[in-house]
C-alpha cells in the first residue's frame, strides 16, 4: 500500500516565519481617492515581496494590508533566521525611499510594524496545493509579535534570536502575554544586524589531511602491540565533526586485524551489538580458520569452542549470552588466539551512546588480555566522560587522544579536494573555510551544498536540511525511508520499503542508492557498496533531519510499512515491535485514536513485551526492562497484555535491585488479572508476590494451589516455579530427599519451557539439598559437579547458583581454596548478569565456607553485609536466619544476650528444620544464665525436631547443642553422650569439620566427667 501522495507533500521543518502590516491603514483610506490608495497600496505590497524574495523568502499571502512571508519553504537555507531579519530590516529601510516619493506625490507617508518568529511548523511542499503552506504555533506567535510592535519596530521571538545567533543585536521588549499562547513569550527587538558568525555541523566520511600527530601515536600503539603484547586502551574524544572516525579509519589501513562497530543512542538490539559487530569484522579479515590455524592443537580446540559458544549468543544477536562472564571469557580466549600472528584491534565507534553493559565489558576484556596483543579504540564526544567520569582512568597502558578543530591551511586543503571544478569558486571556498572553523565535517558539507546550489548553510540543523532538499526527489524519498528503518540498515529492508512508495519507481532503490551512496549521505558497511549487508548514515544528524522533516502521519505510515518488511525479513520482536510502537505514539500525538491505532498499539505492545521476556530468559537484564517498559507503557490497563508486562517487569525489576518498584508492579498485575479472570497469570503474580510479600499468602500454600492449576494448564515454567517454591518449604522442614524429588521435577519442566531463571533456581536449590541433606558429603560434591557439567554450558545463572552450594561442600572435605574460588566465580556471574540478590547470598555461603577455614569476626561481617543486602532487597525472609547465625557466632564466644534477644521459636512456629536450630541455640543461652529447667525443655525439643528431618546437619547440631546445654550445668557425662551423638550424624553426613568438633567436645566432657569422680549412672544420668 502506497502513501498517498498528498500526504508526502507534507513535510516538517523549522522555518522562519514574517509578518509585516501597515501602520494606520483606516485613517490613510480616508484621506486617499480608492484609486489613489489602490496605488498606493499596490506600491508597497510590491516593495515588500521585492524585499522578502531577494533575501530568499517566500511570499505566502498578503491578509488586507498585513504581508506573510516564510524563510525555509520551499528550499531550506543554512541562515534562514538570518535572512528573514535582513529582509524585516530592508522592509523598514526600504519604506524610507517609498515615503519619500509618496510623499512628494500624495502628501502622505507610510509605517509599518513587523514580527519575526522561528520553530518547526508543517509544510506543503506540493506546487499544485492551493492552500497555505505554513501552519502551526510558530505563525500564530509570529503575527501576535507584529500585532505587539509599535511602528517601525521588529519584534522577534526567542526561537529567532538563538537562530540568528550573535548577527543580531537586540535589546528586551518584555515577556508578552500573547493571545492564544500559554506562557508569556521574552520578545527582543531588533536593533541591528551583522554578517553571520560561521557554526559547525557533523560529517564522518572526508578526505584525510593533518593529524599527523595524532596518527603517530596511533601508529606507535601498533609498534607496541608487535613488540610487547600487551592489551592496551585508546579513547579518542572531540566534538561532533571533528574527524575521529576518519583518523581511526586512516591509522586501520595499517591494521591486519581490526573490526569496527557502532554505539546507537537507543537499544533495538542487544546490549553487546557494537561490540559483535567489531569481532565479526576481524574474523571475516583475518578468515576464521587461517587466524587460529597457526595455534597449537589444545589452544585452537579452545579457541573454536569460545567461536561456537560466541556464534550462538553475542556473535548472534549481541546479547552477553549464555551471560556476560561466559562470554568475557569465549572473547578473551578467541581474541588471545587471533592476536598470536598479529596484533587485533577493536573500534567502537560513538562511545558516547554506549551502554555501561558494554564499557564494563570492554575493561574486564581488556584486564583478562593483559599479555595479549589487543587494542580497544574509542572514539566518543566529551560527554562520555559526563556519563562515564572514571572511564580509562587508574589503568596500566590506557591513552587518549583529544582532537581539535584543523589550522586554517590543512582546511584550505581539504577544501581544495572537496569542491568540484564547476563550484571551485574562490568566495564559496573563502565562505566555507570561515563557515567551517577548522572542521572537517562541517567543511565537507557545506562544499556538499555549494555544488548543488549557490546557498551555504550556517546551522546543523538548516545545512543538513539545505543539503536534503537538494536531492532528487526520489533520492529524498529513499533518504526518509532509511532514515525510518534508523541508523543502519539493510539494503535489503531499504528495497523492499521503498516499493510501497509512489515517489520512489518499481526497481530504482539499488539505483537511487548509489546516489545517496556518491554524495556521501550513506556509506556501505564493508569496502564497497556491492558487499556491504548493512548500510549506515554517514552522519547521525544526517539520519534525524531526514527523519523529522517528514510529517508525522507520513512518519507513522512508513513505520508501519518497516514493521511489515522486517517481519517478512524475521528481523525480530524487538525491531517490529519499536517501528509499531514509534507508529502509534506519532499518531496519538495527532489526535488520531481510532480502532486502526489501538491495533497498533495492541501489536506493538505484544512484540515488545514478548522480546523483553525472550530478554529477561537471556538473562540481559537492561535489555529486558527497556523493552518491558515500553510495552508497558503501550498496553491499556486491564488488558492481559498490561498484566504480564507488569509482572514480567516487576521480576526484572526485582531482580536488578529495585524491590519497591518490582512489588508495585507485581501487586498490579495481580490486581489486573483477578479482574480479568485471567487464573494463569494470577497464579504467577500472587507466587511471585509471595517470596517478596507474605502478605499475600504463606507460599507453600500458593504455591501448591498453583502447581494444581499449572499442571492442568500444561504451564511447564509455572510448574517448574511451583515445585521450587514448594521443595523450598521442604527444605526449611529440613525434609531434603522430599525437596530433591519436587526439584528434579522443576528441573525437567524447566527444560521444557527453556526457563533459564527456574532451571538455575531447581539446580541451586538442588545444590542446598546436596549440602544439608543425608547425602554423604563426597557424593554430593560429584553430584554437584556433574549437574555443573550437565546444565552449565552456557548457562551463567546455573553457575552462579550453584557454584555457592558447591562452595560449602568442597570446604567440607577441606578444599577451601578452590571453594573460594567458586564463591569468586558466583559473584562475577551475578554481578555480571545484574542480579542484586547476589549481594545478598554470596555473603551467606562465604560466611557459612568461613565457618568452616575462617574466622568468626571475618564470618560476622560476612553475616552483616548479607543482612544489610537483605533489608535494602526487601528479602525480609533471609534475616531470621541470619540473625540465628550471628548470635551462634556470639554465644561461642560467652555471650548469650544476643541468643535470647530473639524471638521464642514456641511462639514463632518455625519448621522443624529452623526450629531445631533455634530451639538448641536458645536452650544454650538460658543454661548459661542459670535457668536449668528451661535449657533442658529446650533442648529436648530442639533434637525432637531436628528427629523429624532427614537431615545430618540439623540432627548434628542440634545434639551438638544439647551437648553445650548439659555441659553448662554440669552433666558432663551426658554432654558427652550427646556429643558422641553429634559425632555420628556428621560422621555420617561427612562433615568432618563437624564430627572432629563433636569428638573433641565429648572427649573434654568425659574428661570432665571424670575429674568429678563420679561415673555415669545406669539411666544416663550421673549420680
Amino acid at each position: 500500500m502506497a502513501v498517498a501522495g498528498s500526504a508526502t507533500a507534507e513535510e516538517r521543518r523549522v522555518v522562519t516565519v514574517v509578518f509585516c502590516d501597515l501602520v494606520g491603514s483606516t485613517a490613510l483610506s480616508g484621506r486617499l481617492d480608492p484609486e489613489t490608495l489602490r496605488t498606493v497600496t499596490l506600491r508597497y505590497f510590491a516593495l515588500m515581496r521585492a524585499r522578502i524574495e531577494e533575501h530568499g523568502g517566500t511570499v505566502e499571502k498578503f491578509i488586507g494590508d498585513a504581508v506573510m512571508a516564510v524563510f525555509g519553504v520551499p528550499a531550506r537555507h543554512e541562515d534562514d533566521a538570518h535572512r528573514a531579519l535582513a529582509a524585516a530590516r530592508g522592509m523598514i529601510t526600504g519604506l524610507d525611499g517609498l515615503n519619500a516619493e509618496l510623499e512628494r506625490e500624495h502628501g502622505v507617508r507610510l509605517a509599518v510594524r513587523i514580527g519575526v518568529n522561528t520553530g518547526e511548523v508543517v509544510v506543503s511542499v506540493d506546487p499544485t496545493a492551493r492552500q497555505a503552506l505554513v501552519s502551526g504555533e510558530v505563525v500564530n506567535i509570529g503575527a501576535r509579535l507584529e500585532q505587539h510592535a509599535g511602528p517601525g519596530e521588529i519584534l522577534i521571538g526567542p526561537a529567532t534570536l538563538r537562530a540568528a545567533g550573535p548577527s543580531a543585536v537586540t535589546e528586551s521588549a518584555g515577556a508578552l502575554s500573547l493571545k492564544g499562547v500559554d506562557a508569556p513569550v521574552p520578545a527582543r527587538r531588533l536593533v541591528g544586524l551583522h554578517e553571520d558568525d560561521p557554526e559547525r555541523v557533523r560529517r564522518f566520511d572526508t578526505p584525510f589531511i593533518g593529524r599527523e600527530q595524532e596518527l603517530a601515536e596511533l601508529r606507535l600503539l601498533l609498534r607496541k602491540l608487535t613488540a610487547d603484547p600487551r592489551s592496551h586502551l585508546v579513547t579518542v574524544y572531540g566534538e561532533a565533526g571533528l574527524g575521529k572516525t576518519r583518523l581511526l579509519r586512516e591509522w586501520l589501513r595499517d591494521c591486519p586485524a581490526y573490526g569496527e562497530g557502532r554505539c546507537r543512542p537507543y537499544g533495538e538490539t542487544g546490549t553487546l551489538s557494537p561490540l559483535a559487530e567489531a569481532v565479526r569484522q576481524v574474523l571475516a579479515a583475518v578468515g576464521e580458520d587461517a587466524g587460529l590455524a597457526g595455534l597449537p592443537v589444545h589452544e585452537r580446540i579452545e579457541a573454536e569452542q569460545a567461536l561456537r559458544l560466541l556464534r550462538s549468543g553475542l556473535l548472534a544477536d549481541g546479547t552477553p549470552s549464555p551471560s556476560a562472564d561466559d562470554t568475557l571469557m569465549a572473547l578473551a580466549c578467541l581474541l588471545d588466539g587471533l592476536s598470536r600472528e598479529r596484533p587485533v584491534v577493536l573500534v567502537l565507534d560513538d562511545c558516547h551512546w554506549a551502554s555501561a553493559p558494554l564499557l564494563d565489558m570492554a575493561e574486564r576484556l581488556l584486564d583478562e588480555l593483559d599479555r595479549s596483543a589487543v587494542a580497544v579504540v574509542c572514539a566518543a564526544r566529551p560527554e562520555l566522560l559526563e556519563a562515564h567520569p572514571g572511564w580509562g582512568s587508574g589503568r596500566m597502558r590506557s591513552s587518549s587522544l583529544m582532537l581539535t578543530p584543523l589550522t586554517r591551511e590543512e582546511a584550505a586543503l581539504l577544501a581544495g579536494e572537496l569542491i568540484e571544478v564547476a563550484a571551485h569558486r574562490q568566495g564559496v571556498l573563502e565562505g566555507a573555510l570561515d563557515r567551517a572553523e577548522g572542521n572537517p565535517l562541517y567543511l565537507e558539507h557545506l562544499t556538499a551544498v555549494a555544488a548543488q546550489c549557490d546557498d551555504l548553510p550556517l546551522t546543523v540543523h538548516a545545512l543538513l536540511g539545505a543539503r536534503i532538499d537538494a536531492l532528487p526527489p526520489e533520492e529524498r524519498t529513499l533518504l526518509q525511508l532509511a532514515a525510518v528503518l534508523g541508523r543502519e540498515f539493510r539494503p535489503a529492508d531499504l528495497t523492499e520499503l521503498a516499493d510501497t512508495e509512489d515517489s520512489c519507481p518499481a526497481g530504482s532503490a539499488a539505483g537511487l542508492l548509489r546516489g545517496l551512496v556518491r554524495r556521501r549521505l550513506v556509506e556501505p558497511g564493508g569496502r564497497t557498496l556491492a558487499m556491504s549487508s548493512v548500510l549506515r548514515f554517514g552522519s547521525a544528524l544526517v539520519q534525524e533531519t531526514a527523519y523529522r522533516g517528514m510529517a508525522k502521519k507520513v512518519r507513522a505510515r512508513r513505520h508501519e510499512h518497516a514493521a511489515r518488511v522486517l517481519l517478512r525479513h524475521e528481523a525480530g520482536d524487538a525491531a517490529v515491535g519499536t517501528h509499531l510502537a514509534r507508529a502509534h505514539r506519532l499518531l496519538a500525538e495527532l489526535g488520531m485514536r481510532d480502532a486502526d491505532t489501538d491495533v497498533l498499539r495492541t501489536r506493538a505492545a505484544g512484540l515488545l513485551i514478548r522480546a523483553g521476556a525472550a530478554a529477561l530468559a537471556r538473562s540481559d537484564l537492561p535489555w529486558a526492562d527497556d523493552l518491558l517498559t515500553q510495552g508497558l507503557d503501550l498496553a491499556a490497563p486491564g488488558e492481559p497484555a498490561a498484566a504480564e508486562a507488569a509482572r514480567r517487569l516487576g521480576e526484572t525489576k526485582v531482580a536488578r535491585g529495585e524491590p519497591v518498584r518490582g512489588r508495585e508492579l507485581l501487586a498490579g498485575a495481580l490486581d489486573t488479572a483477578d479482574r480479568a479472570g485471567d487464573r494463569l497469570g494470577a497464579a504467577h503474580a500472587r507466587l511471585a508476590l509471595t517470596a517478596l510479600d507474605p502478605r499475600h499468602g504463606a507460599a507453600t500454600e500458593v504455591a501448591e494451589a498453583a502447581l494444581a492449576l499449572f499442571t492442568v494448564a500444561g504451564d511447564d515454567q509455572g510448574i517448574a516455579r511451583a515445585c521450587v517454591r514448594i521443595a523450598q518449604d521442604r527444605q526449611r522442614q529440613g525434609r531434603h530427599a522430599e525437596a530433591e524429588a519436587l526439584l528434579r521435577q522443576a528441573l525437567d519442566h524447566a527444560g521444557r519451557a527453556d526457563a533459564e531463571p527456574e532451571r538455575a533456581l531447581a539446580l541451586g536449590a538442588v545444590g542446598i539439598s546436596l549440602w544439608r541433606g543425608p547425602t554423604p558429603v563426597g557424593r554430593a560434591v560429584a553430584r554437584c559437579e556433574e549437574l555443573l557439567t550437565d546444565h552449565g554450558a552456557g548457562r551463567p545463572t546455573v553457575r552462579a547458583t550453584l557454584a555457592c552450594p558447591l562452595a560449602v561442600l568442597l570446604a567440607l572435605q577441606g578444599r577451601h581454596d578452590e571453594a573460594r574460588e567458586r564463591l569468586a566465580e558466583a559473584a562475577r556471574l551475578a554481578d555480571g548478569l545484574g542480579y542484586a540478590e547476589s549481594a545478598l547470598f554470596v555473603p551467606l555461603f562465604a560466611a557459612e565456607v568461613e565457618a568452616l577455614t575462617g574466622t568468626p569476626d571475618r564470618r560476622l561481617t560476612l553475616l552483616d553485609e548479607a543482612a544489610r543486602a537483605g533489608r535494602d532487597l526487601g528479602a525480609t525472609g533471609a534475616l531470621p536466619g541470619i540473625a540465628r547465625e550471628r548470635a551462634r557466632i556470639l554465644l561461642d564466644r560467652g555471650d548469650p544476650a544476643p541468643a535470647l534477644a530473639l524471638p521464642d521459636p514456641q511462639e514463632t512456629g518455625l519448621p522443624p528444620a529452623e526450629s531445631a536450630d533455634a530451639e538448641g541455640l536458645r536452650a544454650r543461652a538460658l543454661a548459661l544464665t542459670g535457668q536449668p529447667a528451661a535449657a533442658r525443655a529446650g533442648a529436648s525439643r530442639a533434637t525432637a525436631a531436628a528427629a523429624d528431618t532427614d537431615s545430618p546437619v540439623v540432627r548434628g547440631t542440634a545434639a551438638l547443642d544439647l551437648a553445650h546445654t548439659l555441659r553448662a550445668l554440669a552433666l558432663h557425662g551426658d554432654a558427652a553422650r550427646a556429643a558422641r551423638t553429634a559425632q555420628q550424624h556428621f560422621a555420617a553426613k561427612g562433615h568432618r569439620l563437624g564430627a572432629d568438633r563433636a569428638a573433641a567436645f565429648a572427649d573434654d566432657s568425659a574428661a570432665a566427667a571424670r575429674s568429678t569422680g563420679r561415673r555415669a549412672g545406669p539411666e544416663g544420668r550421673t549420680p
